[in-house]
């Protein structure tokens, strides 16, 4: 056969190969994908039977056809998580060979893909090798095994986790607290790094910082009753019991202070976390400083949303009517805040996610100090963002935003 015929046959016999396995491979990952997503259609008692192990054996044939593929490895890592806690219910009986496994794979996504690109299903990879073992770290200190404890945080922040940026923004959050309040946390991306601060590095032990979606599980009440971090008004035995209940508008009074409380699920039912977390209201009596982080759903707030005055990166119960945080605290905090951005990892959507929270409370801080006629004190925030915030370094990730920026200049300074 001439060789020019046996080069042609060749390459048509390699383009067509590629061409095939370039196929299974999308099959396969989009297969995975979608089944990975169908947990959210699931009731609960479907979930607990859902097979995760189908997902695992798909992405793996697409890991053998192409090994450097992020997002398939991305998948797996979160896939692997799920096998091992698939919400908080599950963080104490976690599986160190399991989590291994999970953060193999993130770290492997990180050498692949330093700014992962592909679908994200909640956290990126930096931050999830943060939740994971913080988690397993948590399980540890749960169980009394605080020096195995300790060591697993520290090898989450050794994997990849742990960023300086965040944790010295849950540093500035800590310290915005008065001494022996009650943080109410929510999300990995505060909870678990402010349990690193105060375990590894012993950090404001005093605030005892409280996790809200925890509260829902059996595992978390009992364990903050028993190491004394918050008390409630009710016994172990009965916090044990509780169950999500009918709820209609009802009136609350703790000493002077009333709120109507108002049901959080479905306008019908009000949680076991918001039983739990009213019993610990009823206890404390408001002695202790209650403080919420940023990014607390409403629905997490028993009601409460209208009692919180904001302050940057954290939101406090104000049981006095017209309480304020005075301008120069405020200011101070938003430039304590904006100088932490040069530790940004630009690759981090959930740390360039937390940088853009704070600017925007910031023009909001703005907006409402011109609308009250205080015009100056918004020019010097203004004028604070444009020399602390470096815009060509972190541009603004959606055009909305950009937008008010760039009309709350022209109000200001007009």
């Amino acid at each position: 056969m001439h060789m020019r015929t046996i080069v042609i046959l060749l390459s048509i016999f390699f383009l067509t190969t590629s061409q095939a396995q370039k196929k299974d491979f999308e099959v396969l990952l989009d297969s995975a994908k979608i089944l990975f997503k169908k947990e959210r259609t699931l009731s609960q008692e479907e979930l607990e039977e859902f097979d995760y192990y189908k997902i695992v054996s798909l992405l793996d044939k697409v890991i053998e056809l192409k090994p450097k593929n992020a997002e398939a490895r991305y998948f797996l890592g979160y896939t692997y998580s799920r096998i091992n806690a698939k919400d908080g219910r599950g963080m104490i009986d976690m599986n160190l060979d399991l989590l291994h496994k999970t953060s193999k794979q993130f770290e492997k996504v990180i050498e692949l893909t330093p700014k992962y690109e592909g679908e994200i299903i909640a956290l990126d990879p930096y931050a999830k090798i943060t939740s994971e073992w913080g988690s397993m770290g948590m399980s540890y200190w749960y169980k009394g095994k605080h020096d195995i404890a300790i060591s697993t945080f520290k090898e989450g922040k050794k994997r990849g986790g742990f960023s300086d940026y965040v944790l010295e923004v849950n540093k500035t959050l800590l310290d915005a607290c008065s001494k022996n309040a009650i943080l109410i946390s929510s999300g990995d991306s505060f909870s678990i790094p402010l349990w690193y601060l105060q375990i590894v590095e012993n950090y404001r032990t005093d605030v005892s910082v409280i996790d809200i979606s925890l509260l829902n599980t059996k595992w978390y009440p009992t364990f903050l009753s028993n190491s004394k971090s918050v008390t409630f008004d009710l016994t172990n035995k009965i916090l044990d019991t509780i169950e999500y209940k009918k709820w209609s508008d009802t009136k609350i009074t703790i000493n002077n202070f009333s709120w109507i409380v108002k049901p959080s699920y479905y306008n019908e039912y009000l949680l076991r976390g918001d039983q739990i977390f009213l019993s610990l209201l009823k206890k404390n009596k408001f002695k202790r400083e209650l403080y919420f982080t940023i990014g607390a759903r409403d629905a997490e707030k028993l009601s409460l949303k209208d009692y919180l005055t904001s302050h940057c990166i954290i939101d406090k119960l104000s049981i006095v009517k017209n309480e304020e945080f005075s301008f120069n605290q405020s200011k101070k905090l938003i430039i304590k805040i904006l100088k932490l951005s040069d530790k940004i990892n630009k690759n981090s959507t959930e740390e360039l996610g937390l940088l853009q929270s704070f600017r925007f409370y910031t023009y909001l801080k703005i907006d409402t100090l011109f609308n009250n006629n205080e015009k100056e004190k918004s020019k010097q925030l203004l004028i604070l963002l444009d020399k602390y915030d470096n815009l060509k370094k972190y541009p603004y990730r959606n055009k909305q935003i950009t937008e008010y920026y760039n009309y709350l200049k022209e109000k200001v300074f007009k």
